[in-house]
């Protein structure tokens, strides 16, 4: 057999393979949630967007502390930012926060007054921060928690989205 008949012979074994064509075949849902560390939320482009952190997974209220933190000096030059108040004071918990209005803090050198109210923004960072942490905790979806917000009830991160 000379080599020009071997490779007819062998490209019509591998196109003949006696396969016929097939349409789309469904898969299921696409891979969802983060498995490792923690989702905070900062602002991105007027609105809210999550950013994964290597640490954790944390509880509720270390996720906030890190996300008052603010974004990383990487995160930044995606253009994630906070609106979270500087000296903000807030307690936290798995299914809600409250403001720490008693006192003054001193941030930079200076005395600011408690805060007494956060923006929308501000507060949807808050909620999906402590929902990302506590879904993570329970194996749930995200929007399948609710979050107790002060004069608002519970809420869902959706809500802020």
């Amino acid at each position: 057999m000379t080599g020009r008949s071997l490779l007819l012979l062998l490209l019509l074994a591998a196109t003949a393979c006696g396969t016929g064509p097939t349409g789309v075949v469904g898969a299921g849902e696409p891979a969802r949630g983060f498995t490792q560390g923690t989702r905070l939320y900062f602002v991105q482009s007027g609105g809210l967007a999550s950013v994964g952190r290597p640490e954790g997974p944390l509880d509720a209220a270390a996720a906030v502390e890190l996300l008052t933190g603010g974004p990383t000096a990487k995160e930044r030059e995606r253009d994630f930012d906070t609106v979270l108040p500087r000296n903000l004071a807030v307690r936290v918990s798995d299914d809600g926060f409250a403001l720490e209005k008693g006192s003054s803090m001193l941030v930079g050198g200076k005395w600011l007054p408690p805060v007494e109210r956060l923006s929308r923004l501000a507060t949807g960072q808050l909620v999906c921060t402590i929902a990302a942490a506590t879904a993570a905790g329970r194996g749930v979806d995200v929007d399948e928690v609710r979050v107790a917000v002060p004069e608002k009830g519970a809420v869902r991160c959706e809500d802020y989205r």
